[in-house]
């Protein structure tokens, strides 16, 4: 009695190591993957659990076989679609090959102001210590659909001024201090997403859409002979 051989297992199409499935990915090809799924969240394909299942799992990837199934039912069979998902969200200027992917801004006994045309990188970090940050978004350069930003205001303040209808998740804590992100409207589709994590040790970081008249930056200034000015 003759045992017919099972014939092997052909090797998909879109994954494995034949397509370079098992290359390692790059913070950019998880911010395209996320900008996809945005995309497909605005309009309608996506529900909002199953968008962000979708985006801790790209975040975690860590090859392409990884990032592939997470938009395999997303994606029109057209060369355009992936190419163009990440610009459906309003706004965004990718970064270029080679662009640092984190920023940190400082404020020590000081003030600290980015405001106006600014580039504003996928992590940024900002550190107030008996000092105050202002970061207006407003005007800046989005360089992806997620956007982080780690928050320390220890005795100083930050306050984070983002376009109305972006999508602000606020995950900071106060430790004998406060966090402020009461006065934001609804968010809009097609909008970033933007995560504020961090401390406000007996300080205070403030979320809002309209830049006030006296900040948190110049405030500090207006106290201090030594900080910028500008």
């Amino acid at each position: 009695m003759s045992v017919e051989q099972e014939e092997p297992l052909e090797e998909p199409l879109d994954v494995g190591p034949a397509v370079g499935g098992d290359l390692p990915v790059t913070d950019g090809d998880r911010e395209h993957v996320i900008g996809l799924l945005n995309s497909a969240f605005a309009e309608g394909r996506l529900l909002l659990s199953e968008r962000d299942e979708r985006i801790d799992q790209a975040r975690a990837a860590q090859v392409f076989d990884d990032l592939i199934p997470l938009t395999r039912d997303l994606i029109a069979d057209t060369p355009t679609a992936a190419s163009t998902g990440a610009a459906a969200v309003q706004g965004i200027q990718p970064l270029a090959p080679g662009e640092p992917v984190t920023d940190s801004v400082v404020a020590v006994f000081g003030g600290n102001d980015r405001s106006g045309y600014w580039t504003v990188r996928p992590t940024t970090s900002a550190i107030a210590a008996f000092g105050g940050i202002d970061l207006d978004l407003t005007q800046a350069r989005l360089t992806a659909s997620e956007l982080r930003i780690n928050v320390c205001a220890c005795f100083g303040g930050i306050t984070i001024i983002v376009p109305e209808g972006t999508e602000v998740v606020n995950e900071a804590s106060g430790v004998f201090g406060g966090i402020d992100s009461r006065n934001l409207v609804p968010p809009r589709a097609g909008m970033p997403r933007i995560t504020i994590k961090g401390v406000a040790l007996f300080g205070g970081v403030e979320i809002r859409h309209t830049r006030r008249r006296n900040s948190a930056a110049q405030s500090v200034n207006s106290k201090n002979p030594y900080s910028p000015k500008n």
